[in-house]
């Protein structure tokens, strides 16, 4: 029986496939477009295989305050992070600084790392992984957190992420 949540989940998946569908000969994106992943966070996959892409997957991030990604690391891809608004600490490899609008974020393949929220408004980030896998990675475990009606536990994130090149630290 399908129930009224998967019948939302099954549409917003459409909807980003739809999108991805349109892209896939180039263009532009306007704010808000893209594919919504499902979830609490406001998170847009703006560029991923789906969309024609082959080597980098490109992503628009609404991180509220005090929020984390939690520390992990990709084994198989570089990521860079790129501050559009709010204050945040960036944690790469057990150092942690400040970041703010303007900055960029660099990590290497193989490196811990985590970016957080810290200031009163939310943390505004475009965030580039040149491997695909990542939108594969959060479409499965923040589906997979909706249908238990909880956060996924450490061991259940490693469970899916592991598949995508990607080892959680912590979840925070």
């Amino acid at each position: 029986m399908i129930n009224r949540r998967m019948l939302v989940l099954f549409g917003i998946v459409l909807i980003g496939v739809g999108s991805a569908w349109s892209q896939q000969r180039g263009g532009v994106l306007k704010a808000g477009e893209g594919e919504r992943l499902p979830g609490e966070r406001q998170t847009f996959v703006k560029a991923s295989p789906r969309t024609g892409t082959q080597g980098v997957e490109i992503f628009r991030d609404t991180m509220p305050a005090d929020t984390s990604t939690g520390v992990h690391v990709h084994r198989q891809a570089d990521e860079f992070f790129y501050v559009i608004s709010g204050k945040g600490l960036a944690l790469v490899d057990g150092t942690e600084l400040p970041v703010e609008a303007d900055n960029i974020v660099f990590v290497p393949r193989g490196h811990d790392h985590r970016v957080k929220s810290s200031g009163p408004m939310p943390l505004e980030l475009v965030f580039l992984v040149d491997r695909p896998g990542l939108a594969s990675d959060f479409r499965e475990g923040r589906s997979d957190a909706i249908a238990k009606k909880r956060r996924l536990t450490l061991e259940e994130w490693n469970r899916i992420s592991e598949k995508y090149g990607t080892t959680h630290k912590t979840v925070e």
